[in-house]
């Protein structure tokens, strides 16, 4: 992860080596190479690292709320969902902002966050089922936002966004969503004892003294505050949710605290490489963030449902 995010510091049309940038974080010159690391690329790179952490915990969480693999922001319709209202907020009150998204984006994806957990709920739904409906209405409200976005004549901006990147990273952006970062993140942490038993069954969970309904709620809570300024700050970015938490259970086992900080850590190297890489390989021009993990995670997304229809 530091080694990612230094290569982002000196990666760019202005390339600097690693060494430069590393010796340029504790002694500060003046030169041109500092402000290039301090006022663009360290945003953009802390922006990467925290939508990593938020996406990659709030997978984990969405997974153990509804103890289905293939659960993540995305294929439940929760990235979509907050989309929906952060687009209608652009259409009603312009300019387009990531901390009047913040709102919105809850809104949104509390929605379609009780509809799929309403779902997830009833034993006649598998997961193949659960997950296929959350895909269904990730593209009808996709379809929505199209329709709208064609019929107002909106910005390429608002266009861009929806792609999911994180070249506009400023340091604003970091300020919003950092706080939602540390409290989602380390509630969720402080927590994991709890949350880790909504993995079993409702029965067993209230014989081992647990208040299902009560940990349930405090769950998706924690989720979107983890998911909802991830989204508003950088558009709907897919597939890290759920990549990342199977890759992290074939190290660390589902141990619910060591599964979310590793995924914590995780998500952040993703997003931080890919970023990297839609920079690198496409220069001078560059590829966004979520083109790159949609290309990486729909693969993944068809192994892990092929795997578990197997068994």
């Amino acid at each position: 992860m530091a080694l990612a995010f230094l290569a982002s510091l000196a990666a760019g049309s202005t390339g600097m080596s690693i060494g430069r940038a590393l010796s340029l974080l504790f002694n500060r010159d003046g030169s041109v190479d500092e402000a290039l690391i301090f006022n663009v690329r360290m945003p953009r790179a802390s922006l990467a690292a925290l939508v990593g952490v938020n996406l990659a915990m709030a997978g984990v969480l969405i997974q153990t709320l509804t103890r289905n693999p293939l659960a993540s922001p995305q294929t439940f319709g929760i990235n979509a969902g907050a989309s929906v209202g952060i687009v209608f907020l652009a259409m009603v009150f312009p300019p387009f902002g990531a901390l009047g998204n913040v709102i919105p984006a809850f809104i949104g994806a509390s929605i379609v966050g009780f509809i799929m957990w309403a779902l997830s709920l009833d034993g006649k739904a598998n997961n193949m089922k659960i997950a296929l409906s959350g895909i269904t209405i990730q593209l009808v409200l996709s379809a929505l936002i199209q329709g709208v976005l064609i019929a107002d004549n909106s910005t390429q901006d608002i266009i861009f966004w929806l792609v999911g990147s994180v070249s506009t990273a400023q340091w604003p952006k970091v300020f919003i969503i950092l706080p939602f970062t540390v409290i989602g993140g380390i509630g969720a942490i402080l927590a994991a004892r709890y949350i880790g038993v909504l993995a079993l069954d409702r029965i067993t969970s209230q014989s081992l003294g647990q208040y299902p309904k009560n940990v349930a709620a405090l769950t998706c809570a924690l989720i979107l505050i983890l998911a909802c300024p991830a989204v508003a700050v950088a558009g709907p970015i897919g597939f890290v949710g759920l990549i990342v938490p199977h890759i992290v259970r074939f190290f660390a086992g589902e141990d619910q605290r060591a599964l979310l900080i590793l995924s914590a850590l995780g998500g952040a190297l993703l997003l931080c490489s890919a970023d990297l890489a839609g920079r690198v390989f496409a220069y001078p021009a560059e590829l966004p963030v979520g083109i790159l993990t949609a290309l990486l995670g729909a693969p993944a997304f068809l192994i892990i449902a092929a795997r578990k229809r197997v068994r």
